[in-house]
């Protein structure tokens, strides 16, 4: 949503969008800490295990571990994600859709706050991706 500085521009919903984006900036901050405090609990917690026990406590330790780094990789792609959005708000340009420019929606914007895609184009980058067919 591109802020124009007339806090009385108002959504669909009749919200103000610099609230709309006040309160989206509070939320992709929240999650960013959130995501910074888990990585910093893996560091932590991985420096302190060490692999001691018996072949299935290892191999049980080693699966955990697994799994942790792969979600580790995940938060750290949201982690991407949401700084690029933060940029966005900073430079007047969030809520914009990378692919066609159309303003994304709020609702959207609220379900997805670091979102890049309007649904149309988001749809339409999925049609076309093996993964999801």
């Amino acid at each position: 949503m591109k802020t124009t500085g007339q806090s009385s521009e108002q959504n669909q919903n009749g919200q103000s969008v610099d609230l709309l984006i006040n309160t989206l900036r509070e939320s992709l901050l929240s999650q960013k800490a959130s995501i910074l405090n888990k990585s910093h609990e893996f560091k932590a917690e991985q420096s302190s295990s060490l692999a001691q026990g018996d072949e299935a406590e290892i191999a049980s330790l080693d699966a955990s571990n697994n799994i942790s780094i792969h979600l580790l990789e995940r938060d750290r792609n949201a982690l991407f994600s949401i700084e690029k959005a933060l940029g966005k708000i900073s430079d007047g340009t969030y809520g914009q859709c990378e692919a066609c420019g159309e303003m994304i929606a709020a609702r959207r914007l609220q379900a997805r706050p670091f979102t890049g895609l309007c649904i149309d184009c988001m749809e339409d980058q999925e049609s076309k991706s093996p993964i999801y067919q």
